[in-house]
């Protein structure tokens, strides 16, 4: 009946429920024959075998979605063949044996699941059995014949079609709203990337180009010094330069972050990178003593490593502009976590700070389940100490 037809194959459910209905229809059209061929017709053979078809054609209620048309028409063939039979076996025009439970399924299905060409095939044919029979039965009430056609074919028919027109309305708004949410989303995922893109853009003409300017500055300034300057001074000078530039390279990764473009292979920072951090913490005049236990930075996730080096840095700022030049550093690794401690005599009293650093410290250890105490030893007031423990997952 052509490619029209809607369903390719039901669903587990759809399935149990139409072997349900099967069934229903042999008990439908089955007591009736049970009783009328084992009580008036007991010896003919024709009669069960009659039932047998009848059978034959509820079960087929039970196939797959796509045979419903080839359904509907057995089932018209049936109902007609039936009545012949049991008028030249038996003479009766009318003995209360045939499918008609089953008729009134089948053309259920056939508007249900039929589309195109293949619906008035299968409707007509569902007509003219009915049709026919009731010739080969003798009605003689016109209305009657035709309202009795109309109930048990064309109602059914037009009650499955507005089922599956109701359902299909139902899906269509479903994929509206469905296409809906998908252009939003996309809108917004696209509002969202122009905003970064104006960020990025921002960043790069702004503060890219004072950290630029810091940096030029503190060269020029280092080497305007000449033999008169302190070696204090051109570290200080050195630190800036370094920093600057370090300022830098992190600006222009996160542009490229916002950018949403991370293909050209920069890695960031991480605990390799820590002996540089250190030394170039040393040129400005912070006297660190680091020592490592069991460091094995490449045996670290890569976020858990970038923070822990964004923390030390952290903390080694933090000494440099509150301490008294002296710093002890010591990170520890083992199989089930990652240690980081400091102390530092502080210098007077330190200004007052915002107290992001501390803060950001403290957010990221926290993504990682970790704990960290910063502040005053409590029996060296005078000193400042900071640990922190990040867990790692055990291998092996």
């Amino acid at each position: 009946m052509g490619e029209d037809r809607v369903p390719r194959d039901e669903n587990r459910t759809l399935r149990r429920q139409s072997l349900l209905i099967a069934l229903g229809c042999v008990i439908g059209d089955g007591a009736p024959f049970l009783l009328h061929a084992t009580v008036d017709h007991p010896g003919h053979p024709a009669i069960w075998l009659a039932g047998l078809v009848i059978l034959a054609v509820d079960l087929a209620l039970a196939l797959p979605a796509r045979t419903a048309g080839p359904v509907a028409v057995a089932h018209a063939v049936v109902r007609v063949g039936v009545a012949v039979v049991l008028l030249v076996v038996t003479g009766e025009r009318e003995n209360g044996i045939g499918n008609a439970t089953g008729l009134v399924v089948a053309g259920y299905r056939a508007g249900a699941w039929i589309k195109g060409r293949g619906t008035w095939v299968a409707l007509g044919a569902l007509i003219a059995g009915m049709t026919v029979t009731q010739v080969v039965q003798g009605y003689q009430a016109a209305a009657d014949n035709i309202l009795l056609t109309l109930t048990n074919t064309l109602i059914p028919f037009l009650l499955g079609r507005y089922t599956t027109g109701r359902s299909g309305y139902i899906a269509e708004i479903r994929r509206k709203a469905d296409d809906e949410r998908r252009e939003t989303a996309e809108a917004m995922s696209a509002a969202v990337e122009a905003e970064r893109v104006a960020i990025a853009r921002d960043l790069h003409d702004t503060i890219s180009h004072h950290v630029s300017a810091v940096g030029v500055i503190a060269a020029a300034a280092r080497l305007s010094l000449g033999p008169s300057g302190t070696d204090r001074t051109r570290g200080f000078l050195e630190q800036i330069e370094v920093s600057g530039r370090a300022a830098m390279s992190d600006l222009r990764r996160m542009l490229d972050l916002l950018h949403g473009n991370d293909s050209d292979g920069v890695r960031q920072p991480g605990l390799n990178a820590l002996d540089e951090l250190v030394q170039g913490t040393r040129r400005a005049g912070l006297n660190v003593e680091l020592r490592r236990e069991d460091l094995q930075p490449d045996r670290l996730p890569d976020s858990l490593n970038l923070a822990t080096y964004r923390i030390i840095q952290e903390i080694l700022t933090n000494a440099l502009r509150y301490g008294d030049g002296d710093l002890d550093l010591v990170v520890t690794q083992t199989a089930t976590e990652l240690r980081v401690s400091s102390a530092n005599r502080i210098a007077g009293v330190p200004g007052r700070g915002t107290g992001r650093g501390l803060d950001g410290m403290r957010h990221r250890v926290s993504l990682f389940g970790g704990s960290v105490t910063s502040g005053p030893a409590p029996d060296r007031p005078a000193t400042w100490r900071t640990s922190l423990v990040l867990p790692l997952e055990e291998s092996g």
